[in-house]
């Protein structure tokens, strides 16, 4: 995964070798037969990647944001999207959460509800339809600690929203609701958000 932290520094998936990312095989899945399509960009630069052709990046947001915080997503995701967030969990934390929502407005149906509970020692998955919440899952653990950074990845498979936190794969929570309804991603509660990046 080394190799996944420079390509996602550099914004653009088709660099990578196919394999070096849970879940995301050959980069953006278009660049060996580069054609009409949108370059991914270079989030240094905000140029154009001339060689890759799939879905631009959203530039990244770093530093230090209020929160709850929500980052548009009006194309919505499809298969290979990933989304990096990163940050610190505060000394005195209790839970936090990121949503992927499919509408911008309040009660907006929830594709993804991912909830770190450090109060309870558990992580919840779940999605809000309706109104209703659905079935709970659990991680295996909590993999967040009190004072410390976080690094995580959700990535958009074929069946699921796959969750890696430092390097490793966490957990893989299925569709319930179609990934490309999903407009914004929302993350808020007890936690000090320093990085948001869409690939």
């Amino acid at each position: 995964m080394a190799g996944a932290s420079e390509a996602l520094e550099r914004g653009c998936w088709a660099s990578m070798a196919p394999g070096s990312v849970p879940g995301v095989g050959g980069g953006c899945g278009k660049a060996e037969s580069p054609g009409p399509g949108t370059p991914c960009f270079d989030l240094r630069s905000q140029q154009p990647r001339p060689h890759c052709h799939c879905r631009p990046a959203v530039p990244a947001m770093a530093g230090s944001f209020n929160v709850p915080h929500k980052t548009s997503l009006p194309e919505g995701i499809r298969v290979g999207t990933v989304l990096r967030i990163r940050g610190l969990v505060p000394d005195k934390a209790g839970r936090f959460y990121m949503n992927l929502l499919c509408g911008e407005e309040p009660g907006s149906d929830a594709a993804l509800h991912f909830n770190p509970r450090l109060d309870e020692s558990t992580v919840v998955f779940n999605t809000l339809e309706r109104g209703t919440w659905g079935a709970e899952e659990r991680g295996s653990g909590i993999p967040f600690q009190r004072g410390q950074p976080f690094d995580v990845l959700l990535i958009a498979t074929e069946e699921g929203f796959k969750v890696v936190i430092a390097d490793s794969e966490y957990h893989h929570f299925r569709y319930r609701i179609p990934p490309g309804r999903v407009r914004a991603l929302e993350v808020g509660g007890d936690l000090q958000l320093e990085l948001v990046k869409i690939f």
